[in-house]
């Protein structure tokens, strides 16, 4: 499993992210983006010519809860890579908060607005992290995210609906942009601005976001604990124990988010 060294750690704390190179292999991307194509293809022809509030047909589509869509995938998204890291920034009981593909169409001339994760839905704790993990290389041409560095220590900041998505800055800082080799990842606090940039290129950038809390974590304005997914660690070692379905982790604790 990785292990965080103390400048990565500094660098989260201080900027709010880390850039993991390489942490999958091209055989392991390859196999978990063949089952996530097959849904970005289903949800894209139910999307059409129209849109829903960040996804846009032809631009951007957005596709979730993907690890309880196919065994591969929950069991990828459970990975001792994941554990290590997330127990490490949140501490030893963490589980899945959120999942979905983020598939960027060739020629796609949008940019997605400046946000926090945590400006969608409210958590507490207010600390998750967010995993951007590449399917293919992500680059400034084809609309690689872009952070403001240290952004997540003003807090949470208002949002304010825009034609697509949220908006939580705008301002005339640009950001850094965040280019990924295919397997490489960033990992960043849910409280870091962000956003991408239209994709000039010819082909669908392709990205994976894997979000974790901590075990228990939940909506302060309904009181509902989140069950988006599995438990990944328990008492920092990681606790997958094989698939289960969205049924099953809403009946083991009788709540649902």
């Amino acid at each position: 499993m990785p292990k965080l060294t103390q400048a990565q750690l500094k660098q989260y704390e201080e900027q709010g992210y880390i850039v993991f190179e390489h942490l999958f292999g091209e055989d392991e991307i390859d196999a978990i983006r063949g089952h996530i194509d097959r849904l970005d293809e289903e949800s894209a022809r139910r999307l059409q010519k129209g849109r829903d509030f960040i996804s846009a047909a032809n631009e951007i589509n957005f596709t979730s809860h993907l690890n309880y869509r196919h065994p591969d995938i929950q069991r990828f998204i459970a990975d001792e890579r994941f554990a290590a890291i997330t127990t490490t920034l949140l501490g030893p009981d963490t589980r899945l908060y959120w999942d979905q593909s983020v598939y960027k169409r060739p020629e796609a001339k949008r940019d997605f607005p400046w946000h926090q994760d945590n400006g969608y839905v409210p958590t507490e704790p207010v600390h998750y992290v967010t995993c951007w993990l590449a399917l293919e290389d992500a680059t400034i041409e084809n609309g690689c995210i872009y952070v403001q560095p240290g952004s997540h220590k003003q807090g949470f900041v208002e949002h304010v609906h825009s034609d697509i998505g949220y908006v939580c800055y705008q301002g005339d800082d640009p950001g850094i942009p965040v280019e990924l080799k295919k397997g490489s990842m960033v990992a960043f606090h849910s409280l870091l601005f962000h956003r991408s940039t239209p994709n000039r290129s010819q082909t669908t950038r392709k990205g994976y976001v894997i979000q974790y809390s901590v075990v228990g974590s939940y909506n302060p304005e309904t009181g509902s604990e989140f069950l988006n997914g599995p438990i990944i660690a328990r008492d920092g070692r990681g606790a997958y124990a094989g698939f289960v379905t969205q049924e099953e982790v809403e009946q083991s604790t009788g709540t649902r988010a």
